[in-house]
């Protein structure tokens, strides 16, 4: 009995331990702004539970418009920012309040760059964004967006809550969480060489390897 308790107690002890050491390695790619009015909420184009939250964001009076970005989608077989549109008025969102980019983006910084490009035409019409994401995407997609705009605006992250999504907080334990945590790692490595160290020849090559 004896040895029993020992080996439970020590087993939780390994688990808690475990955990401590794990969790901040999720926790360094979640950046959580309070949600705040501002003149536009971006939604980073993915899983219509980001769609759902921005419209609930939108509905609350947080912004008056709505980017939404994506092409054609073979695996979905639609035109993602026309889908998105059309989520965001059925829930009542105004047709002038919702904006759509259609070009195909392989990327979140090319993402970013769409939306330069139609502020480029609306100088005076945005000065403060709300990024809508994945809780583990939001550091990323805070460095693309900053790269490409300065401080031509200000931005801020609201993730979509861990509630809404398939990811889990405690990443380690979910097939799915261990896999956006572990790619937004590489893709985070990626974008800092891809788009600030890089030059040249270098610079080049490695657009053949933007989709990641």
């Amino acid at each position: 009995m004896k040895i029993m308790l020992i080996v439970t107690i020590t087993l939780i002890i390994l688990a808690g331990v475990f955990s401590a050491l794990l969790q901040p390695i999720g926790d360094y790619l979640i950046i959580q702004d309070k949600p705040k009015k501002v003149d536009m909420i971006v939604i980073s184009s993915g899983a219509d539970y980001r769609t759902d939250y921005a419209i609930e964001l939108y509905k609350q009076g947080l912004a008056s418009k709505l980017f939404f970005t994506g092409g054609y989608s073979e695996k979905n077989q639609r035109i993602e920012a026309e889908w998105s549109r059309r989520l965001a008025l059925d829930a009542g969102a105004p047709e002038d309040a919702v904006i759509i980019d259609t070009s195909d983006v392989v990327s979140t910084y090319q993402e970013a760059l769409r939306l330069r490009s139609y502020l480029d035409l609306h100088p005076d019409m945005i000065a403060t964004i709300m990024i809508v994401t994945d809780p583990y995407h939001t550091r990323r997609a805070k460095w693309a967006y900053k790269t490409v705009f300065g401080d031509q605006l200000k931005i801020r992250m609201v993730p979509v809550p861990f509630e809404y999504t398939n990811l889990s907080k405690t990443w380690w334990k979910d097939a799915e969480s261990r896999r956006m945590v572990w790619n937004e790692y590489v893709k985070l490595v990626f974008y800092v060489v891809r788009y600030e160290l890089s030059a040249g020849e270098l610079k080049t090559w490695l657009t053949r390897f933007d989709k990641i």
